[in-house]
């Protein structure tokens, strides 16, 4: 009795033993090409007690088939697989083709390591690059150790994803696979390109017309979603960073780059971004940041982190205000005549309609033609660039042709402001008269006149054209024309002013002339009319004037004439507002009070003063000294 419960006992163990075997041992039939190694498998979780090199792991593992189930959200981070593979007839060069579908692989032959995904060349499962590892010729026990990505389970290959056979016939397949990949990433690489050259114009754009700020925007739109997006190529054909800043980079190119389309919206259609469109940019750049950051690192691992169908709430969350606000701002501007929005308008709906059919048409947001692969965002991206590219193209044009024509307006706008002062002082019998014309960066309608007379009286003009350009410059010329003929008919000051007011008002311009005029005869009497402009000043007080209309606004207009008596060495200063209106980097104003303090002291002084202090128009300062009889 003793003796078959023995025999029986030994039967038992013999039949585990041949059942453990069976489940750690996977007989291949490479007949009719490589075998697919589903199983059964030995799964274990967490490494061995003796460390992640052990050839063998004393726990009780469980029989596993690739692909009849999944680790639950919260399973282990390691898994190993661990099988004897014994081809059921001799093989040529063996290997084994694995797809390391995890962030971290080792595979491992009879106790050695023969492959280690972590090391160069990266080979992640976003990478999608096939594993080969050449087997020794028979039997031959493998070991597979999977690492999930930071702070979730491993993954397990599924079924198909760990082949045996020949190893150039396993190469080709890699190869073969590695084509599809390539294939299928290449449209977003394109675009991607197409997207980083776009930038780089847009750039050189911005850099030649610094008012072009919609360049500035669109750019940055342009580098953020292009360098985003070529990250995430790379990750699948060869990653450049860290597996731990994949959702950051993901979460920037799909919902930061949003940031920059509001502001390209509202400096190309001339808008100034308000307080609630800059909170809307932040709000669009801070949500990648919560969403990538708890991803960086394991210090971070104790943030909240969101799961993918709550990044795809978020998503859908921007998006659809984005697209719904653009449309209807574009539109309401357009109605109102904003004919920059009416060019938007069409790329920003072409392009919200591929984004609306991605989100609501679950067939569209990936599909294939022949072995490329496209992505509703791609084709949205592409057809919003082919779409927007023409109205960039026409805006660059039209600004240059105005650029190049506001150019020659200013040119031949200088060429005439020569000639609004002249190129030298005559000498003057009796006082001396210095000069000094400083023209700003706009061109202005400054002048001033010194016209002799033949009697030995002189008269003196300065004045001030309103506005800027060309049409300001043209009205000086014509004042200036005026002035030198009315000069020598022997008019007095507001005679003189009264012609020239008529003559300017008949041309109607739509401007108006400032204009102090005063005739000096030899013996220091000083005759003067003033139109509307600055008070003259003597050593150092201004001068009482009466008050009167600038030239060229009533035909009818009367000035009245007054007489000041200049003794020897008594100083004239006369000047135009460019003076008084020069303003500090502040804010602050010359003025009055310190023109009145300066105004005894040379021309080009008082004018370098006033261009130092800020200056915002044209400066012209003329100084008459009276001199003793010779």
């Amino acid at each position: 009795m003793h003796r078959a419960c023995l025999v029986f006992a030994l039967a038992l163990i013999a039949l585990a033993s041949a059942r453990l075997d069976c489940a750690q041992t996977i007989v291949t039939h490479s007949a009719g090409g490589p075998a697919r190694l589903d199983g059964p498998w030995l799964l274990y979780e967490g490494d061995p007690p003796d460390g992640p090199i052990a050839s063998a792991d004393p726990r009780p593992g469980r029989t596993y088939q690739l692909g009849t189930g999944r680790i639950p959200r919260q399973g282990p981070k390691i898994i190993w697989l661990r099988a004897t593979v014994s081809p059921d007839e001799p093989l040529s060069n063996p290997a084994l083709l694995v797809y390391p579908n995890a962030q971290d692989c080792q595979v491992f032959v009879d106790g050695q390591k023969a492959v280690d995904c972590s090391n160069w060349p990266r080979t992640t499962n976003h990478a999608r690059r096939w594993l080969l590892v050449h087997l020794p010729t028979g039997p031959a026990q493998i070991a597979i150790r999977i690492v999930g990505p930071l702070g979730s389970p491993a993954r397990i290959p599924h079924n198909g994803d760990v082949l045996c056979g020949r190893a150039p016939v396993l190469e080709d397949i890699r190869t073969a696979n590695d084509a599809t990949h390539f294939y299928g990433v290449l449209p977003q690489t394109l675009l991607c390109a197409g997207e980083l050259l776009g930038g780089a114009i847009l750039l050189l754009a911005f850099r030649n017309d610094a008012r072009g700020q919609a360049y500035l925007w669109f750019a940055a739109f342009l580098f953020l979603d292009g360098t985003m997006s070529l990250e995430s190529v790379f990750n699948y054909v060869y990653p450049l960073l860290p597996y731990s800043t994949g959702e950051l980079t993901d979460a920037l190119g799909m919902i930061g780059r949003y940031a920059p389309l509001v502001g390209f919206i509202a400096a190309f259609t001339g808008v100034r971004l308000n307080r609630w469109m800059r909170g809307y940019q932040i709000l669009l750049l801070t949500i990648p940041v919560l969403f990538g950051f708890p991803y960086l690192g394991e210090k971070l691992a104790w943030l909240p982190r969101w799961s993918g169908e709550t990044f795809s709430l978020v998503l859908l969350v921007v998006q659809v205000p984005f697209i719904v606000g653009s449309l209807g701002f574009l539109a309401w501007k357009w109605r109102r005549g904003n004919s920059e929005a009416g060019l938007l308008l069409p790329s920003f709906l072409l392009a919200s309609t591929f984004e609306v059919l991605g989100i609501t048409v679950p067939w569209f947001r990936q599909f294939h033609v022949g072995r490329f692969a496209f992505e509703y965002d791609d084709l949205s991206m592409f057809f919003f660039l082919v779409s927007i590219g023409p109205v960039l193209l026409f805006r660059h044009r039209r600004i240059a042709l105005e650029h190049e024509r506001a150019t020659a307006e200013l040119d031949a706008a200088r060429e005439i402001q020569q000639r609004l002062v002249p190129r030298s002082i005559p000498a003057l019998t009796g006082c001396h008269i210095e000069a000094a014309y400083l023209p700003a960066h706009e061109v202005g309608g400054d002048f001033y006149q010194i016209l002799p007379r033949p009697d030995g009286s002189v008269v003196v003009a300065v004045g001030d054209v309103s506005g800027k350009g060309l049409k300001a410059a043209m009205t000086g010329v014509l004042a200036i024309g005026a002035l030198r003929a009315l000069a020598f008919e022997g008019l007095g000051p507001a005679a003189i002013l009264m012609r020239l007011n008529a003559e300017l008002v008949r041309a109607s311009n739509g401007g108006f002339v400032t204009c102090f005029c005063g005739v000096l005869n030899p013996g220091g009497a000083l005759r003067f009319a003033n139109a509307g402009h600055l008070a003259p000043f003597r050593n150092g007080r201004e001068i009482e004037v009466p008050g009167s209309l600038p030239l060229g606004i009533v035909p009818d207009a009367e000035y009245e004439e007054s007489t000041l008596a200049l003794d020897t060495g008594d100083r004239l200063t006369l000047l135009t507002d460019g003076v008084v209106e020069a303003q500090s980097a502040n804010g602050e104003l010359f003025g009055f009070e310190r023109t009145g303090e300066i105004s005894a002291q040379a021309a080009q002084s008082i004018a370098e003063q006033a261009q130092r202090f800020g200056q915002t128009d044209d400066i012209t300062v003329l100084t008459l000294n009276r001199l003793a009889p010779a």
